[in-house]
């Protein structure tokens, strides 16, 4: 016993002086703006920060220090220091050395003089007669551009600021280098004419190369890197020293001289079929209609050839958007969930400090959530696929259902959450779709809850035969006027220079116009800077010339039976959703059995005549759970069946009662609600 307690106190020794261990890393002293020298003389950089970063979060002794490619390798390999920053991972496989994860891709492009070139494509050098490429001596590079145009001519530099200066000889056809290098040195050389050619090539991940002697080391920059990742300031380094150099152009100059030459086509078009005309219109006047007609054909055409061209323009750019923002807004939660996850895994943290990652990677799984069902939403209203479910409403009710639920997240923030009803004149029922009404003032309230850091926020609404109208005011950071007319389209919020602290994907706005619309209605904005937002909306009274929707009647459970009496049938075929639901129904439920597809749903029912309430997921092989609920009713008209679906639109609900399903419930599901719906049941 007592040579096991020595060993582990040995142990755990060895453990504090390899966490308290000082380590030596050094950077490249020219590699802009990753990481190099001020004119101070001071190491500094993207990479240097990102290092300083990990440093203050684990208050680990590192000490940092810079030099020359060579002498740095060299340092590394006689094992002087312990690892080398900013370094291009090797394409195979290097046993010698630990990598850490990746902390930035660089990539090369073309880069032209605007001043030279109106525009500049692959094509265009394809087919260059002996163009003049300025670019590094490099085999692999010089392989790469032999191969678009083998006639290719060559001036190699050893400098980004020679590679830059390149650009200003007029026999220099473009430059090739690395993206974000060369845009600092065109920067910091004014030369704002220097246009980089939007198409990535050669990408390489660049992280921390660390001698396989420190593998602790190895761990201390891969968890950091996970850390700065989802709290943020990743992005804030980002942001500070590569967006600027790594933005995407606008050639607005380059679309304007294609719209004036199609014009110029068309005119020219214009004047020779004149000038035919004039000619022969002696021999042809019987003809001259139908050529004037012609004529008005053609330019027609290319009017609309000329909007096609746009739309396909702006949808490219939109899916740039779209890819761009989903990505963060689907990355930033996940860097919080598997980030925290892991840090639980590998550390054993206080109660207190659990509970805290716990509750982050709850908030990041709900924000992700809330963006893929955003996404769904803007998806069916662009696709036209969302259609309106009108039934009447009780107005007052959900006003006040609203004002119960985001009461907690006001006084939370110490804000005042202020409901007011008008004057009220409706003298019959009111119809619209209850479920995009909701949808429009929650994602109205929200915005405003988001963006108001002190004060208030006001819903105030005025309820007639004709229409309702709401006021959403709040006092909150406002919206700049040349932005309040964008603050509707997708993925846009008010000011990203501003509002790029709080998270969100942008649609909110996006979808409650849609709806609106959608319901026929309107909504206007008026907003300030700084003094904050009024957003109105009006909702007009459906209740005639629309379909509308026959509220399903709620079939009895009929069943004297205890709530923990119920027999139970889970219907899923994911083993994780099936032990989930077991798990928040034991001690609750007399008797739980499995299907895991749609066929054996019904085989079970048939021989099973006891079973009480069955859940039914609607997405399984063999039988999807509607074709199994159809089924079912066939020969069994009691069985209670609750639909369970990743699908939460209205639409859904509606098709799963139409199919003989008493319920419905969405996934992710939450025990709370599922224990409540169950004892609805047994209530009614």
């Amino acid at each position: 016993m007592f040579h096991k307690i020595i060993s582990l106190a040995l142990v755990i020794t060895f453990s504090i002086c390899k966490l308290n261990a000082q380590y030596t890393i050094q950077f490249s002293d020219n590699y802009p703006p990753y990481n190099y020298l001020n004119e101070n003389k001071e190491l500094v950089g993207f990479n240097v920060d990102l290092l300083n970063a990990i440093i203050d979060l684990y208050k680990t002794d590192i000490q940092i220090s810079s030099g020359n490619w060579k002498k740095i390798n060299n340092a590394l390999a006689s094992d002087k220091i312990d690892a080398i920053g900013g370094f291009h991972f090797p394409g195979s496989l290097d046993s010698e050395y630990i990598y850490t994860r990746s902390a930035i891709n660089t990539s090369h492009c073309f880069l032209f003089n605007s001043n030279y070139l109106t525009k500049f494509s692959l094509e265009y050098l394809r087919t260059s007669k002996k163009p003049l490429i300025a670019m590094w001596k490099n085999d692999v590079l010089i392989h790469y551009i032999t191969s678009i145009n083998p006639s290719a001519q060559f001036l190699f530099v050893t400098s980004y600021e020679d590679l830059v200066n390149a650009i200003d000889r007029e026999d220099v056809t473009c430059v090739f280098g690395q993206r974000t290098g060369a845009m600092y040195y065109a920067k910091q050389l004014n030369k704002d004419y220097v246009i980089p050619f939007d198409h990535r090539i050669l990408e390489r991940s660049m992280g921390f190369k660390v001698s396989k002697n420190v593998p602790e080391l190895a761990s201390i920059l891969n968890n950091g890197l996970e850390v700065i990742l989802a709290n943020g300031t990743y992005q804030q380094i980002y942001d500070e020293w590569i967006a600027k150099y790594d933005k995407s152009p606008t050639n607005w100059k380059e679309h304007i001289e294609t719209i004036l030459i199609i014009s110029l086509i068309v005119i020219t078009l214009f004047i020779l079929l004149l000038i035919a005309n004039w000619i022969l219109q002696t021999k042809v006047r019987n003809k001259t209609k139908d050529l004037r007609a012609q004529l008005e054909l053609n330019s027609e055409i290319m009017t609309e050839l000329e909007q096609e061209k746009n739309k396909a323009q702006e949808s490219d750019r939109m899916k740039s958007a779209f890819l761009a923002n989903m990505s963060h807004e689907i990355r930033t939660p996940m860097n919080g969930i598997l980030g925290f996850t892991n840090l639980l895994k590998t550390v054993d943290y206080s109660s207190e400090k659990q509970a805290q990652f716990i509750d982050i990677i709850q908030k990041s799984g709900h924000r992700m959530l809330d963006t893929i069902n955003n996404i769904i939403d803007v998806s069916k209203l662009e696709s036209g696929l969302e259609k309106p479910s009108i039934k009447e409403v009780n107005i007052q009710k959900n006003i006040t259902e609203l004002c119960e639920f985001f009461m907690h997240e006001a006084s939370e923030k110490g804000l005042h959450l202020i409901f007011k009803e008008g004057s009220s004149t409706l003298s019959k029922p009111f119809y619209t779709d209850e479920y995009k009404l909701n949808s429009i003032l929650t994602n109205l309230i929200k915005n405003g809850l988001k963006f108001t850091h002190e004060g208030y926020v006001e819903l105030k609404y005025h309820l007639s035969n004709e229409a309702v109208e709401f006021w959403i005011k709040d006092t909150g950071i406002g919206i700049p006027l040349d932005k309040q007319k964008t603050i509707f389209d997708d993925f846009v919020q008010a000011d990203y220079s501003h509002s790029s602290g709080y998270e969100g994907s942008g649609l909110g706005l996006s979808i409650s116009k849609g709806y609106v619309e959608l319901l026929n209605g309107a909504l206007k904005l008026e907003s300030e800077t700084g003094k904050g937002s009024i957003f109105y909306v009006r909702i007009p009274n459906l209740n005639n010339g629309i379909e509308l929707q026959k509220t399903p009647q709620k079939k009895e459970f009929i069943k004297s039976t205890p709530f923990y009496k119920l027999n139970m049938l889970i219907a899923e075929d994911d083993n994780m959703s099936f032990l989930y639901l077991k798990t928040s129904l034991e001690g609750v439920a007399k008797n739980i059995i499995r299907a895991t597809n749609g066929k054996e749903v019904v085989e079970l029912v048939k021989n099973n005549t006891d079973i009480d309430v069955i859940l039914m997921d609607v997405k399984m092989p063999l039988l999807n759970g509607y074709e199994a609920t159809k089924a079912i009713r066939k020969f069994n008209k009691t069985v209670y069946i609750i639909a369970q679906t990743a699908y939460a639109q209205e639409n859904f609900k509606q098709e799963a009662i139409a199919v003989g399903c008493d319920s419905y419930i969405s996934k992710p599901i939450d025990q709370d609600q599922l224990l409540k719906l169950l004892a609805k049941i047994i209530i009614n």
